[in-house]
């Protein structure tokens, strides 16, 4: 009777999503996920900077000393012992873009994973309440079959009567969760008009986790830290390089002296004199943020094994509970119920036992929808994690 008060519950006149299609309407409705893209060609940008070559400086003066017209080209070389260190400290800044673009798709996933199923767990609780209210009422009625037979007291077909009135009530909070947590779904996959029903399996997944052997080296957050410090030690080895002075190639040409008909050649270079400053501290203050970055690398991935780890157990042990709660406690809890049911038809017994039944049915139910819910959480948790992008 349970099932099919469910089944019919579960008959929603508004759109039906299924995770996999929340999942894709999230990815190219909501703007983090461009957001992220703009980030990834942004980086990609800068690295075709650091690649380019300094344009020559061209420069003209006129005086009207001989000769009159003077045509300067400076073309600077202090890029060339930099353009290396300039271009892997570029190529460590697209690495980092990307790793936190997959972060932020990732984290992105998982809030509308955890919203889909926060939204599908409460409409069920919705139905399992409303079907807990149908035989509070059919117990409500019965007790006052009874009552008029004379088998039972006034008390008794109260106490039934009390139950039916608390069980709709209890209805009534359980729909407005369900709403509320639909809204916070449409929010979440940015979801136009009336908010959709979610549809699938509460436990999906439970019996069948997903690998726990992860790549360390391959999370996101060890990534971006990974990045950062290849991108301090190559802008600490371009720091280095810019204390050698090299020059700047001069050429052009001189014209408008009457003594001299033609044009002149102009050929000479410019070498930077290290007079007040040799780059010493720039050079220091590079090191010493390369350094700051490769030890917050390592701490970074301390940090990354330890919420694997935790991760890792509240996903085990929130399996292991909703298996337990799917498997054992629920089916045992209907049993109960039934026979408590039937025993009181047969007036084998009083309404205490009934109510008690009930109750506890509801309380298991509900309990195992909350423990599943966890688990869902649990997962969604460790594909953000781990940077699974479903």
């Amino acid at each position: 009777m349970i099932l099919l008060w469910v089944a019919l519950a579960l008959q929603s006149p508004g759109d039906s999503i299924s995770l996999n299609q929340a999942l894709d309407r999230a990815r190219h409705a909501r703007g983090s996920v461009t957001a992220a893209a703009a980030g990834v060609a942004e980086a990609r940008s800068a690295l075709r900077v650091a690649g380019a070559i300094t344009n020559p400086t061209v420069s003209y003066s006129h005086s009207e000393a001989t000769p009159r017209n003077h045509l300067l080209v400076d073309q600077p070389l202090d890029w060339l012992f930099r353009r290396g260190s300039d271009r892997a400290a570029a190529r460590a800044g697209v690495d980092r873009a990307l790793a936190d673009s997959s972060l932020a798709v990732a984290g992105l996933l998982r809030d509308v994973r955890a919203a889909f199923y926060r939204a599908r767990a409460s409409r069920l609780a919705e139905s399992l309440v409303l079907a807990q209210a149908a035989l509070a009422d059919s117990v409500a009625r019965l007790a006052g079959a009874r009552l008029r037979a004379g088998d039972i007291s006034l008390l008794e077909q109260e106490q039934a009567a009390q139950e039916a009135a608390r069980a709709r009530q209890t209805a009534a909070g359980a729909r407005e969760a369900a709403r509320v947590d639909e809204a916070e779904l449409a929010r979440a996959i940015a979801w136009d008009g009336a908010p959709p029903v979610p549809s699938g399996a509460l436990d999906a997944g439970v019996d069948h986790l997903p690998d726990s052997t992860i790549d360390v080296a391959a999370l996101p957050a060890v990534r971006t830290a990974a990045a950062d410090s290849a991108a301090a030690a190559a802008q600490a080895r371009a720091a280095a390089r810019a204390r050698v002075p090299l020059p700047t190639l001069q050429s052009g040409a001189e014209w408008g002296d009457e003594s001299q008909p033609g044009t002149l050649g102009i050929i000479g270079i410019a070498i930077p004199f290290p007079l007040w400053s040799l780059g010493g501290g720039t050079a220091a203050e590079a090191r010493a943020r390369a350094a700051r970055a490769s030890a917050l690398t390592r701490e970074a991935r301390l940090d990354a094994v330890r919420q694997m780890r935790l991760a890792r157990i509240h996903l085990e042990e929130t399996a292991a509970r909703a298996r337990f709660d799917r498997d054992s406690i629920v089916p045992g809890a209907a049993t109960l119920r039934g026979r408590a049911l039937r025993a009181y038809q047969a007036g084998e017994t009083g309404i205490f036992p009934v109510l008690d039944a009930l109750r506890g049915e509801r309380d298991a139910s509900l309990a195992a929808l909350q423990d599943q819910l966890a688990f869902q959480e649990a997962l969604a948790d460790w594909y953000a994690l781990t940077g699974y992008a479903e």
